[in-house]
């Protein structure tokens, strides 16, 4: 109700306005003026009126919208609660009954896992039996090559340290520098 009021009262202040600034202009009789003025603020007055109905149906329109959508809300808000307040204990009741056959399956993995471990155990110590000859062969096969190549290592150590100590020697006696090199 309130924009229809506005209406009117801007309505008939606008054309009142309007008619007075007209009616000025052409310096009529003030006395004529006056019943165009009002005549014509009436006018606006009702156009005013109209413009306010329809900004008051638009608000209803648009209020019923938002009531409809609330009560929507609502329900699905009801909805959704009552599908928390049956699926949680559904869930526990789910819980409840799934844990022994859980527990039982855990059992039976457990046992299997230690079956598959006793029956893997022999192969283990076999392979490693296997790994330990190999291992044993090799090595007197690699020993001989090992030592050969060690004494030929000491060898040539001890052909370039002789050569070194008289490398040694000469740039002493170059220097004129005592030459006793103890061999060790």
């Amino acid at each position: 109700m309130g924009k229809i009021v506005k209406g009117i009262v801007l309505g008939a202040a606008v054309g009142a306005g309007i008619r007075v600034a007209q009616d000025l202009r052409s310096e009529d009789d003030l006395g004529a003026i006056a019943p165009r003025v009002a005549k014509t603020a009436g006018e606006a007055a009702l156009a005013g009126a109209t413009v306010g109905v329809l900004l008051t149906a638009r608000d209803r329109r648009r209020m019923k919208k938002m009531a409809k959508s609330a009560r929507a809300a609502a329900r699905f808000r009801s909805f959704a609660e009552t599908g928390l307040q049956v699926a949680v204990p559904a869930l526990q009741h789910a819980a409840t009954t799934a844990r022994p056959h859980v527990l039982h399956a855990m059992e039976e993995a457990r046992d299997r896992a230690q079956e598959l471990s006793d029956a893997a155990r022999p192969h283990l110590e076999s392979a490693g039996k296997k790994a330990r000859k190999r291992y044993e062969k090799e090595m007197k096969v690699a020993r001989p090559k090992v030592e050969r190549a060690a004494k030929d290592a000491r060898e040539r150590a001890a052909t370039v340290a002789d050569l070194a100590a008289e490398r040694a020697k000469r740039k002493l006696a170059e220097l004129d520098l005592p030459t006793t090199i103890i061999a060790v």
